[in-house]
């Protein structure tokens, strides 16, 4: 594949002499490659590592047995944790009310009057998420910077 002009370089010798091998595509040349004992990429992903997507996807979509109105089925956990939110939804608990109802905005499962009507709460109501989606946060970073170190000797 090379001609004859290719195949002497700038200092007169002949690259053909120099190599033995085809050197393209996943080969190459021996100067270039991988000495001996080389590990390519030392702290890379190992074989067989998986990614935090992967394992959650597989957390959540993994099945459990759930038992609903007297008989037992399998379902996704995804599945079970919403359908347990809905029904604390629908026994008062407002905190799971509005991640359901933030649920469905997100994936656009609500039909325009229902966003309208979310949307258009009254202020009592906004400012009683706002306070909630406040407390919620809070709530998140407490654990992390109200917890004792192991040699407070707190318990």
């Amino acid at each position: 594949m090379t001609n004859a002009s290719n195949d002497t370089t700038t200092s007169g010798h002949s690259q053909s002499a120099n190599r033995d091998y085809e050197v393209g595509y996943g080969k190459p040349p021996v100067a270039h490659r991988f000495a001996r004992g080389n590990k390519a990429n030392p702290k890379g992903r190992r074989k067989g590592a998986r990614s935090r997507k992967v394992v959650v996807r597989d957390v959540l979509f993994e099945p459990v047995t759930v038992r609903e109105d007297g008989e037992t089925r399998k379902m996704p956990a995804l599945e079970a944790v919403l359908k347990r939110m809905l029904a604390k939804a629908l026994g008062g608990d407002n905190k799971a009310a509005l991640a359901i109802i933030a649920i469905a905005q997100k994936d656009g499962l609500l039909t325009p009057e229902q966003d309208q009507a979310v949307g258009n709460m009254s202020e009592n109501d906004l400012a009683i998420i706002e306070d909630a989606k406040r407390r919620l946060a809070e709530t998140a970073l407490e654990p992390i910077a109200a917890a004792p170190s192991p040699g407070d000797g707190a318990q």
